[in-house]
């Protein structure tokens, strides 16, 4: 019997037989190249954005599961304005067909972080929004959050009536992870060893913080299942000691609490995460989604968590980019039968499909999940 993609995506991530492989590439910007439309027009008309993922949904219908975040990671005027480091768009600073960048640079001082013992992480917060955006006030600030919460529930929405289950129903980071995005990756790097004990008591202050938004923000939006950006603390950055006393303890605490409030961590494992897999066999078994960008070796953490922990992943961009068809294809295949096996399996890109995508690469991977991605 033919299950729908609510149900699909609910068992799978339950470790619960399902009909087919849930099929949920992370798709953004690469549905405006698939429609014809330019980067500058895809990034800023909502709408448009939306017509042209309904226009892939509907030329690839075994695509039933929107894993992309538009209204967050591509929608122009959110990122702008409701991001926690500058954005560059196409068409202000770049060609109108490229893709968007991320400025690293220094949003508040160590002092400011230091401050966070005695005033909390708001005024952190707000110190880091106006380094952004120096024309920036609280007011302004909190009208683009209740802007960003009105076009991601737009967004989910708009899942639904494509015959779509949505993915996730709030995004956030471990303390780690905040402050190496605003206080930049080379300065906060250069904290861990000033700081230490001061850092321990900043980071739980933080984490708890973000622990309880991120919770308000899922529970508004309907979708119990919170993505866990883990982009920037992975072992390959830091050793195991500063791992096990910086990162580990923040992630643990998230992912416990939002368990306890019925809600699926979605933890985003940028970098190889190969030394630490078995730490994720610390959570309940069928609660939580892991998503690998293809640096981590998807068929080992199959070895270690199957059973265990539903996998995410993980065809990567160059593949999608610089592959041939028919390497697509082999790959594709590999992932459903070995890491697809018995199930508790997603099929999905590596992070963000790009932009510049070949289009006979993108067709390769939705035929393969169609020919091969069933179990019944």
């Amino acid at each position: 019997m033919s299950m729908s993609p609510q149900a699909r995506l609910d068992a799978s991530i339950a470790l619960q037989p399902v009909d087919r492989i849930v099929c949920a590439p992370f798709i953004n910007g690469y549905a405006g190249s698939f429609a014809g439309v330019t980067q500058v027009q895809f990034l800023n008309d909502f709408q448009l954005g939306l017509d042209c993922l309904a226009k892939l949904k509907a030329a690839y219908p075994g695509w039933d599961c929107n894993r992309g975040t538009y209204s967050l990671l591509g929608y122009g005027p959110l990122l702008k304005n409701n991001w926690l480091q500058k954005v560059l768009l196409p068409g202000e600073g770049l060609e109108e067909n490229a893709q968007y960048q991320i400025i690293e640079e220094e949003n508040a001082t160590s002092e400011d972080l230091l401050a966070i013992k005695k005033k909390g992480l708001t005024p952190y917060m707000l110190k880091v929004v106006k380094q952004v955006r120096p024309e920036a006030g609280l007011i302004h600030f909190l009208l683009w959050q209740w802007r960003f919460r009105r076009f991601f529930n737009r967004e989910i929405q708009a899942s639904r009536l494509r015959g779509q289950s949505a993915y996730y129903g709030a995004a956030s980071a471990p303390a780690f992870e905040l402050f190496s995005i605003t206080r930049s990756l080379d300065k906060f790097t250069r904290d861990i060893f000033r700081m230490k004990d001061d850092l321990e008591e900043i980071l739980a202050i933080a984490n708890r913080a973000e622990i309880k938004r991120s919770i308000t923000v899922a529970r508004r939006s309907g979708v119990p299942r919170i993505f866990i950006s883990l982009t920037r603390c992975g072992p390959m950055f830091l050793n195991p000691k500063q791992f096990d006393r910086f990162v580990w303890p923040c992630v643990k605490e998230m992912a416990e609490a939002y368990i306890a409030q019925g809600l699926t961590p979605v933890f985003h494992l940028d970098t190889d995460w190969g030394r630490v897999l078995e730490k994720f066999l610390e959570f309940p078994k069928g609660k939580c989604l892991i998503e690998t960008d293809g640096d981590t070796d998807l068929f080992r953490a199959k070895e270690i968590l199957k059973d265990h922990t539903c996998l995410v992943g993980d065809i990567s961009a160059a593949r999608l980019t610089l592959g041939a068809a028919s390497e697509v294809e082999d790959y594709c295949k590999k992932l459903l039968q070995e890491v697809g096996k018995g199930g508790g399996y997603i099929f999905s890109t590596g992070c963000m499909m790009p932009i510049n995508a070949r289009h006979e690469n993108v067709k390769a991977m939705f035929d393969t999940v169609a020919k091969h991605g069933r179990y019944d």
